[in-house]
Parts: C-alpha cells; structure tokens; sequence
C-alpha cells in the first residue's frame, strides 16, 4: 500500500464509526489493519495515535478514542494538502 492509499482509505470512517458504535471487535481488527497498512506505506507519523486507540478500545474509553482520531484526521488532513502542493 502506498502513502497515497493510506490516506484516501475508508480505514479512518470505518475506525471511527466502530468506536462511535462501541463495536471493540470491529474497531481493533481495523486499528491492526491500519497499523500494518501504515508501516507498509512508510508512515509512521501515526504509530503513536494508533497505539494509544488500541489501548482505549482494550479499555473500552470510547470518548477518549474518539479524541485521539480526531487528531489523526487532523494529520491525515495536513498530509492531503501537503500532497497537493
């Protein structure tokens, strides 16, 4: 998967519907689906991010996930201007 791949994937959308549904089995299996997406496209500006949302999902902290892929957006969306340039 390339850069651009990463960061026109549905993988955020669907992240952050299975935290806003509280569906944890859905939100880890596509949290290990980005982790080793973005590792294979080279980024590892969200490591960190995707780590800690692990961690909330395992403890069931649904607004504190949704506070932290809030920032991901946030960088993803940066990276998605900077290409255009």
């Amino acid at each position: 998967m390339t850069k651009e791949e990463f960061l026109h994937s549905y993988d955020f959308l669907k992240l952050g519907e299975s935290i806003n549904h509280q569906s944890w089995q859905s939100a880890m299996m596509t949290v290990t689906r980005m982790q080793k997406n973005a590792k294979e496209a080279g980024i590892d500006s969200f490591d960190r991010n995707l780590l800690q949302i692990r961690q909330c999902i395992i403890a069931k902290q649904k607004a504190e996930a949704l506070n932290i892929l809030t920032i991901m957006v946030q960088r993803r969306v940066q990276m998605l201007k900077a290409e255009k340039t």
